[in-house]
């Protein structure tokens, strides 16, 4: 076992590389540009004032994402406030401080994310531990969570959900140590921690939630496995129960106080722009968007409905098997106050978006990040079982089968996305590298664009991949330049990025659109009087 022990600490090293290698590679996609926008304290009026019909320049585009010393920390938090308060400061507070120190907007942003993702792999050791109080679950924990395809993918995207995932665990280990010793000091911390979890996230909402149902569990609840009594606990006493609750209750209110400043400033208006996830999606593309995240916990090659079904369909029956098998085994097999822990902290969250999918329609379920707590909470119970696996001498060789599978796997995966473009989670953003490689290869060109759909985020994207100087003129929609003499004379090359249908016709009356990237949504325009 010790041969065996070292190639799982070598396998949490190179998750911790992974996480800090080429983090200027991939595009930088349409959410990212906005937390470049709010974090060098530029806001959505200075980024619309761009869509006047005038001619700019990429370079013009990227300024808005260019930290200044004229905007501080001051002007990242007033940003957000007014523009996006549905995501708390402190992620965006922790990448205008580092762009102190790396003046490069995307290696900055993305670098609070990886070593968030970093320091993700110890909590989750010490989760495990305070779990279960051995060593090998806690281990193989971290080391599941360090080559996790998924994981490794939020620990390299310049959003906050990486650090929700770190603060989730963390909050979620001193809870458990808090209810252990029910001393004032241990829930301070808690409550310090679930504050800093609120700051980084509003979503840790759910983790308090799922938090207050084990403690009840805890408090009231619990029982033996086999004669159905209450068990002999720190909280054997119905004073003891009560003053747990009421510890709980106190710090869960602290953190609510501590975060109530921010929390008054989210309007209705803040979250309208999650509203896209209330879209119907039939339930068959929601049930392989379930199938096809939870494989990637495991096993991701950036694979898509144009691939080989062997491709996609072995890994993600090989993953639906593995996981469906562990969670029937702990219900079974695991201790039974750990059992119910993971088994909330993971529900709670996955019922908060699955449930309204499933009643009143909707896609919050398909989107993976707001899953992170499920995700999470699976891992672990795959550690816990591979770890009794390996414990036992009939089952030994068959636990480093699977474990040995498990880890190459997720190796495998993070080498394939190392150093690519793209991959499958920048959604509307996927093609804009191959879209900038078109544009920059073709001298003499002008990107003609408008405020289409989420043309904002995307021209915030590709000026990152553009070159500098390369003209563009975007303008506001019913507008549009119906003549070639208010476009620029002197460009021998027209591009037109994904405008609406609408303002595409208004265009035809004096140019011929043909595709010149379908996909990625660009097409090239020519004078009709030029033909």
């Amino acid at each position: 076992m010790r041969r065996f022990s070292t190639w799982l600490l070598i396998v949490v090293m190179l998750g911790g590389i992974f996480r800090l290698t080429n983090l200027s590679e991939k595009i930088y996609w349409h959410d990212e540009t906005f937390t470049a926008l709010y974090t060098t304290g530029h806001g959505n009026a200075e980024a619309l004032a761009l869509f006047d019909g005038e001619l700019k320049t990429a370079g013009d585009i990227l300024q808005l994402q260019t930290a200044t010393a004229d905007r501080g920390l001051g002007a990242t938090i007033q940003q957000l406030a007014v523009n996006d308060a549905q995501h708390p400061p402190l992620y965006y507070l922790m990448a205008r401080l580092m762009l102190y120190v790396l003046p490069d907007t995307v290696v900055a942003s993305r670098l609070v994310a990886a070593i968030a993702g970093i320091l993700l792999i110890p909590a989750t050791y010490w989760l495990t531990q305070e779990l279960f109080g051995a060593s090998l679950p806690a281990t193989l924990s971290a080391a599941i969570v360090a080559i996790s395809p998924f994981q490794y993918l939020y620990a390299q995207e310049a959003r906050e959900y990486s650090l929700w995932a770190l603060t989730s665990v963390v909050a979620s280990a001193f809870c458990l140590r808090a209810i252990k010793s029910n001393r004032i000091s241990s829930w301070i911390l808690y409550a310090l921690s679930v504050t800093v979890g609120l700051y980084g996230c509003v979503l840790t909402f759910l983790i308090m939630a799922s938090h207050s149902l084990y403690i009840l569990w805890y408090a009231f609840l619990q029982r033996t496995n086999n004669k159905h009594k209450q068990t002999e606990s720190p909280v054997s006493t119905l004073h003891n129960r009560w003053l747990l609750c009421r510890n709980f209750a106190l710090s869960s209110i602290t953190s609510l106080l501590l975060f109530f400043p921010w929390l008054r400033l989210i309007t209705q208006e803040h979250t309208k722009k999650v509203s896209w996830t209330a879209v119907p999606m039939p339930l068959p593309a929601l049930a392989k968007t379930w199938a096809g995240n939870l494989t990637r916990l495991v096993f991701d090659v950036n694979f898509d409905n144009t691939d080989p079904l062997i491709y996609s369909a072995v890994p993600v029956l090989l993953s639906l098997v593995l996981i469906g098998y562990v969670l029937v085994w702990s219900l079974r097999h695991m201790p039974r106050s750990a059992f119910v822990f993971i088994a909330l902290l993971g529900g709670v969250t996955l019922l908060t978006f699955v449930g309204p999918d499933l009643i009143i329609g909707g896609r919050r379920s398909a989107v993976s990040r707001y899953l992170i707590p499920t995700y999470l909470s699976l891992q672990v119970a795959i550690a816990y079982w591979l770890s009794q696996q390996l414990s036992k001498p009939t089952t030994r060789t068959f636990g480093k089968v699977v474990t040995t599978g498990v880890l190459i796997a997720g190796l495998a995966s993070c080498t394939f996305s190392l150093s690519a473009d793209t991959w499958w989670h920048k959604k509307n953003s996927h093609h804009n590298p191959e879209v900038a490689r078109i544009i920059n290869q073709t001298p003499n060109s002008l990107l003609v664009s408008s405020n289409n759909n989420a043309n904002v985020g995307e021209l915030l994207s590709l000026s990152h991949r553009l070159a500098a100087n390369q003209p563009v003129l975007i303008f506001t929609e019913p507008t549009v330049p119906t003549s070639p003499l208010t476009i620029e004379q002197t460009a021998e090359t027209l591009f037109l990025f994904n405008i609406s249908k609408q303002s595409r016709e208004a265009l035809e009356q004096n140019y011929e659109i043909t595709p010149a990237f379908a996909e990625g949504r660009l097409w090239q325009m020519k004078p009709k009087n030029d033909a």
